[in-house]
């Protein structure tokens, strides 16, 4: 049977090789059907651009923060698209958590997404449509696409389309108003959120499709370089977050990341799903990197990764990126053993004349790779160990030294057991010199230790670097005693850090384990481990320095991150409270009779604001025109209005003069207290901030003006770098009540206003909802639960038959030997386990990149490769 299967496979590929030495014959000889768009497709497409793009201008006049600056930006993205049209789609993923702007603008169905996606779209269609300065390559034959949907799947596209668009028109059904530029959560512009990412998505699907036919060499590259540097735009955001206000070492503080989405200011796990989808990518790319500097940098950008991912504190994701990355990385081993098989890699996935193929990189024998995870366990246990004591300057310290010893050449692995052993001592004798001297400095100037660390880190290095290089001249006695005496000093200093921080009991404590540590030289130059260290490569040696210092992080979460702690202490308590709010949604759905085609899309704030107890109702925010003028009307909710509770409109300013003084007019109805501040903040909980409260006691409906002085000296403006956000924001302090207010004004002693649109003319323009704690209600907590909720159990079923499809395709199916098939399989595996406890898509950016994955995943195949034109016969 396996003898037959083999024969088949072996027939197959001569038919595929022919196939292909006959495509390159006759290159340049196809029908002019094939080399020709039809002219009736060009005017189709050209006039769908236009559209495009015109419905962008329109958008970019109405945009908060400035027509000018809008209209430009959707220019040059059209640019862009056309003249790049082929790698475009997939670089135009690298600004998508660049662009949630909406904190300043005020928008919330509508964003910079829809912008970018609308002038992305008239760019490839004008191209499409031509004239273009270059003929556009021929299309490929049809056995040659890497993009193809099939009958089935293309039925079931249609019948989610068709899904979507009825739980839009019961959604906007259910909200029965008017369709507004600055809709909030209870009004009918959410119920279009899912249809408009679904129309993104339709308009960017034929541009995926046309870039695969004409220039299938930029698919997977465009895709790979657009998700990693997604996923560096994530990490940046998130990274300047915990710089400007909790620190980067700060696992204690009771703060959830949220980077630059601003989709979390109510909640919700939007950072979640970008990280569960961009992080198998860029784990993909680390394995398919073959120059030594190329593949340092992509480790370097997935540890950039899975720090911002420990600082999530979600356990949902911890579980959904470790799963997705152990399925990427089985698919990515399967794929290297058909590889080291003499099959090679679909040649239309990469550059032409540059198909990276890991065939002929080496491979590591396994006891080589176990004794290098030996030795990555004795420095997690000496972390472990150090860390109470030392904290994070003897845990970097500890790794540091790690590193510099993982890259030292084996060169004793020959030698006799006395011989090492006198090169160890000798370097142990010559390293007292200069540890003894910086331990004298250290005591003389305070933080000198860190600069002597540094030197002798640098020194080790080195000295292994010349080893590597010019083995001839540095692999002598006496330079493996330099180098032993350079490892020695560097370990000698991560004790003097850690004396340094920490005292005589931090000393105490990390003696022995370091001396302990300074048992792997000798052990690691010669003898059994070193002759199997010596096996192994420079990316195995470079990947475990990233492994290293992944572990150090973890290390550094788990024994110094007394939030971390809580968060997986109240697990169960957590779940059961959730449990019991998806038993609410799902009581709604009874009573409505609506297990069909669910209650509607972007129905659930109002539904369960509409069906929630009377204690426990949210609060609302309203634009009121009419005869009294624009203002806008406040509702507090029910529920306990803790200050991380309160329903607040922000608005971003610019500086916190001395002497600030809040003026504004109000009327209610009944007496109640206005909670105002200004606080240095990023999205939620605030650094530091000035507040006040302002009594309402007249109650006869009338406009009454009321002043609070909120003072201050200008601290709030000291901000330093990364800079810290300042946020004005008011919210009703009193459960239950409304407000009407009007003609706000926020000025220092120098009388510069610092609000804008404080009189409300322009709608709700540059003031933003948020909730720094109060989320349940905005959220199912649930993706399979949202789904069933707004579409029913028709949308639920046809959701997870593609998903389960994809991830067939991408395991089993046609689509399992594509380069991009492990990174897919493993975003969408992670992505479907962080949806378990949160809704995900309810965020249009996330929703658009998910969809988009979901839908290439569906189509993705992988052609044979190009092989050599055979040699004309005389």
């Amino acid at each position: 049977m396996q003898a037959l299967q083999s024969r088949r496979r072996r027939r197959s590929a001569r038919h595929a090789v022919e196939a292909s030495q006959a495509e390159v014959r006759t290159a340049g000889h196809l029908p002019a059907h094939l080399r020709r768009t039809p002219m009736s497709l060009r005017i189709a497409v050209g006039v769908l651009g236009l559209l495009c793009l015109a419905l962008a201008l329109v958008l970019a006049s109405q945009y908060p923060l400035g027509a000018a600056p809008a209209v430009m930006g959707v220019l040059l993205a059209a640019l862009l698209a056309r003249y790049f049209w082929a790698p475009w789609p997939g670089w135009m993923l690298a600004l998508v958590p660049l662009i949630g702007l909406a904190p300043w603008t005020g928008w919330l169905w509508l964003e910079e997404l829809d912008l970018l996606v609308l002038a992305s779209a008239a760019g490839g269609y004008l191209a499409w449509s031509g004239p273009n300065r270059h003929r556009p390559p021929a299309p490929q034959p049809p056995w040659r696409h890497e993009l193809r949907w099939s009958g089935p799947v293309k039925l079931a596209l249609l019948a989610w389309v068709v899904s979507v668009a009825v739980a839009a028109v019961l959604g906007l059904q259910d909200a029965g108003a008017e369709l507004g530029w600055f809709d909030g959560y209870l009004e009918p512009g959410f119920s279009l959120r899912p249809a408009k990412t679904l129309v993104a998505l339709l308009l960017m699907l034929p541009l995926w499709l046309r870039a695969a036919r004409r220039a299938p060499q930029a698919l997977t590259p465009s895709l790979l370089v657009g998700m990693a540097l997604l996923m560096l735009g994530v990490a940046w955001g998130a990274f300047a977050e915990r710089l400007a206000f909790t620190g980067l070492t700060n696992f204690s503080a009771d703060y959830r990341t949220t980077s630059g989405f601003w989709e979390m200011h109510v909640g919700g796990a939007a950072l979640d799903g970008a990280l569960a989808l961009s992080l198998p990518f860029v784990l993909v790319l680390v394995l398919r990197q073959q120059g030594v500097k190329r593949f340092s940098l992509a480790v370097a950008l997935f540890g950039f990764g899975l720090y911002v991912w420990l600082t999530t504190f979600s356990r949902a994701l911890y579980l959904g990126v470790l799963m997705g990355l152990a399925l990427t990385a089985l698919l990515a081993w399967r794929q290297r053993q058909y590889l080291r098989r003499g099959v090679a890699d679909p040649a239309s996935s990469w550059l032409t004349g540059q198909v990276p193929s890991d065939a002929d990189l080496p491979r590591d024998p396994w006891p080589g790779r176990v004794g290098a995870l030996a030795m990555l366990g004795v420095a997690a246990w000496v972390c472990w160990q150090l860390f109470p004591s030392s904290g994070y300057r003897g845990l970097i310290g500890v790794c540091g030294a790690m590193v510099a010893l993982m890259f030292q050449p084996p060169t004793l692995q020959r030698a006799e057991t006395a011989q090492r052993a006198l090169v160890t001592g000798l370097g142990l004798v010559l390293a007292l010199v200069p540890a003894g001297l910086c331990a004298l400095l250290a005591m003389a100037f305070d933080k000198s230790a860190y600069l002597s660390y540094v030197l002798a880190w640098c020194c080790s290095m080195a000295l292994a670097h010349l080893a590597w290089r010019a083995p001839g001249l540095w692999r002598r006695p006496l330079a493996d005693a330099l180098r032993a005496a350079a490892w020695f000093w560097t370990l000698a200093m991560a004790a003097l850090v850690a004396w340094n921080w920490g005292g005589e009991a931090a000393l105490d404590a990390a003696w022995q384990p370091l001396v302990l540590l300074g048992l792997l030289w000798p052990m690691t130059q010669g003898g059994s481990l070193g002759s199997l260290l010596a096996t192994l490569s420079w990316r195995t040696r470079v990947g475990a320095a990233g492994l290293l210092l992944a572990v150090g992080a973890v290390v550094a979460a788990l024994g110094g991150g007394a939030y971390m702690a809580e968060r997986f202490s109240t697990g169960a308590q957590d779940f059961q409270g959730r449990v019991t709010h998806w038993e609410r949604a799902l009581a709604i759905m009874q009573a409505r009779q609506a297990w069909l085609f669910g209650v509607g899309a972007g129905r659930f704030v109002a539904q369960a604001q509409n069906n929630a107890a009377v204690d426990e109702r949210v609060g609302d925010y309203r634009w009121a025109g009419g005869a009294a003028g624009p203002r806008l009307v406040l509702a507090a909710g029910t529920h306990t209005q803790g200050h991380g509770e309160l329903l607040r409109l922000t608005q971003r300013v610019k500086g916190a003069p001395p002497g600030l003084k809040l003026v504004l007019e109000a009327r209610a109805v009944q007496p109640l207290q206005l909670h105002a501040e200004l606080c240095q903040k990023h999205l939620l909980y605030e650094a530091a901030c000035r507040s006040g409260e302002i009594k309402v006691d007249k109650i006869d409906w009338s406009w009454q003006r009321y002043e609070l002085d909120l003072g201050g000296a200008g601290e709030l403006a000291d901000s330093g770098w990364p800079a810290r956000e300042l946020v004005f924001a008011v919210a009703l302090a009193t459960p239950g009540q409304k407000i009407e207010l009007r003609k706000l004004s926020l000025r220092g002693s120098d009388g510069v206003e610092l609000l804008r649109n404080g009189d409300f003319s322009r709608e709700l323009a540059h003031w933003f909802p948020s909730s720094d704690r109060h989320h349940m209600p905005f959220h199912m907590k649930s993706l399979p639960l949202h789904l069933l909720f707004e579409q029913g159990v028709v949308g639920l079923g046809l959701a997870g038959g593609l998903w389960l499809l994809a991830l067939g395709r991408l395991g089993l199916g046609a689509a399992r030997e594509h380069p991009l098939a492990p990174a897919l399989a493993g975003a969408l595996l992670g992505f479907a386990v962080v949806g378990l406890f949160d809704s995900l898509v309810d965020a249009a950016r996330i929703a658009f990149l998910y969809y988009l994955l979901l839908a290439l995943a569906l189509g993705l195949r992988a052609p044979p490769p190009v092989v050599a034109p055979l040699p004309a016969k005389p």
